[in-house]
């Protein structure tokens, strides 16, 4: 019993000093963000990319292409950094954390003094911008950085400074209502009001001392300025809306939320005309609430030069034949589809899709031909800038020579959403779902409204614009 006793007791205490030693050893992501900063700080190009894991991203969400992969690509780009501007620091700023995130709302600011991807000239600049760390271990596996560049390239006189109207909103704005929400719920609900272009409902949720920063605009607002300048972006876009992708509560009243603003230009912009040209531009909003549910902070980060450029420059066309690879288990399944628009805006496309291998659903039509698997064609429809939503209706078959019948088996449709990810190249995901020949009773070539498939799977492909190859060159004398 004794021995039993102090094995008990020699346990306890080996949890006990595990437990203490795993406490010890685990990674502060404040700590691991503030070494980063300091190597920012000092111009230390290696120090800033040891920071980050080996798979590591920094995400400028500004850059033509955002993402930079691996460090290799992020030296290249600190070192152009840093050669351009090397005084360069950041400030201390609003520092909040949630487990392995951390969040930064502060500046970076310099004096563009040297030769880099920018030409020298001489200048000071301040670039307001939010960070969004998050940490793996003892390194940064993703930073996300939102700013305004244009605000740079203003500052740097490489672009006018646009002439800001006065301020003034056309309503008296109401008092504020208490909505007792917690942050995560209260942040929803001021999105779903903005959503609702309500603006006189919306502001009811701001605290009568609001603070708000609109990164376009450069200067901190009043809660009266702000819904002035919603009024300019509803005049100028109409049908605009931000569709939350995340949001983190950060702890006393604070969250972030990574947004897309979608919308058309449907009105006068800053002296640019409206194109009717949809755009679609990634942001990110910091706010915080009282303990009454009613919004005290909002800055809100997204790019005007990104903005300016799709308002003004028409989105890839999706007219022409496309090769499309579904990764599968045994292989890639190889389709083409021939895009045609039906409007003259090319916001809807018809589609005729062909496979150019095997393909058909294991077990489900045994019968059926691979051969004779026909595709009706599908449609395609603009739901943003290079996003669309698409159905494909297909039939499996086979052939009876005695009767001369050709015999439909069963019906495959796909509902997919799939993206230009540049003029000749996109992606899409959806569910394809099959249904069994007599699920269609009426014989009209579509599943009945009341029928559910038989099986349903999600599906990713892949698509690549056909465009000119090369030829070959025949060997002299031949």
């Amino acid at each position: 019993m004794k021995f039993k006793g102090m094995l008990t007791v020699l346990c306890l205490l080996v949890l006990m000093s595990g437990h203490q030693v795993l406490g010890q050893d685990q990674p502060d992501p404040l700590a691991i963000r503030g070494a980063f900063a300091d190597a920012l700080d000092n111009q230390d190009v290696e120090g800033v990319v040891s920071a980050f894991a080996d798979d590591g991203v920094f995400d400028f969400v500004v850059q033509p292409v955002p993402l930079l992969e691996g460090k290799d690509m992020i030296r290249a780009f600190f070192t152009d950094h840093f050669a351009g501007n090397p005084d360069s620091h950041t400030t201390g700023g609003l520092v909040l954390t949630d487990g392995n995130i951390v969040v930064v709302h502060h500046d970076t600011v310099g004096t563009n003094t040297g030769e880099s991807s920018l030409p020298a000239t001489g200048r000071p600049w301040v670039m307001p911008h939010v960070d969004i760390y998050e940490v793996e271990g003892d390194k940064i596996k993703r930073l996300t950085t939102y700013t305004d560049y244009t605000g740079i390239l203003i500052q740097l006189g490489m672009a006018p400074a646009p002439e800001m109207p006065e301020l003034v909103p056309s309503f008296v704005l109401p008092d504020a209502e208490a909505t007792g929400l917690a942050p995560l719920a209260a942040a929803a609900e001021a999105f779903g009001r903005w959503n609702s272009q309500d603006l006189a409902h919306y502001a009811k949720i701001f605290h009568p001392d609001a603070e708000f920063y609109l990164a376009p605009a450069g200067v901190p607002l009043t809660k009266e300025a702000n819904i002035a300048m919603d009024e300019l972006y509803l005049q100028s876009f109409g049908d605009r809306k931000a569709e939350v992708l995340r949001m983190v509560d950060l702890g006393d009243g604070w969250v972030i939320s990574e947004v897309v603003f979608e919308g058309s230009h449907t009105g006068e912009y800053f002296g640019v005309p409206a194109s009717g040209y949809p755009f679609s531009l990634r942001g990110a909003v910091l706010q915080r609430f009282d303990s009454d549910g009613l919004l005290t902070n909002h800055y809100a980060y997204y790019d005007n030069l990104i903005l300016m450029d799709q308002i003004t420059t028409a989105p890839w066309a999706l007219d022409g034949i496309w090769l499309t690879t579904y990764p599968m288990g045994a292989g890639n399944l190889i389709s083409t589809t021939v895009y045609t628009a039906q409007d003259a805006a090319k916001t809807r496309y018809s589609g005729t899709l062909e496979f150019l291998n095997s393909f058909g659903p294991n077990g489900l039509f045994p019968d059926s031909d691979p051969s004779l698997t026909v595709y009706a064609g599908g449609e395609a429809v603009m739901v943003g800038r290079n996003k669309y939503d698409a159905t494909y209706l297909g039939y499996y078959r086979k052939y009876d020579a005695g009767t001369g019948v050709m015999e439909v088996l069963g019906i495959n449709t796909v509902d997919a959403h799939f993206e230009l990810l540049g003029p000749d190249q996109l992606q899409g995901q959806g569910f394809s779902s099959y249904y069994l020949a007599e699920q269609d009773a009426d014989q009209d070539g579509f599943p009945d409204e009341d029928q559910e498939p038989i099986f349903c799977s999600p599906v990713r492909w892949t698509g690549k614009r056909l465009t000119p190859l090369p030829g070959c060159t025949p060997p002299p004398g031949e």
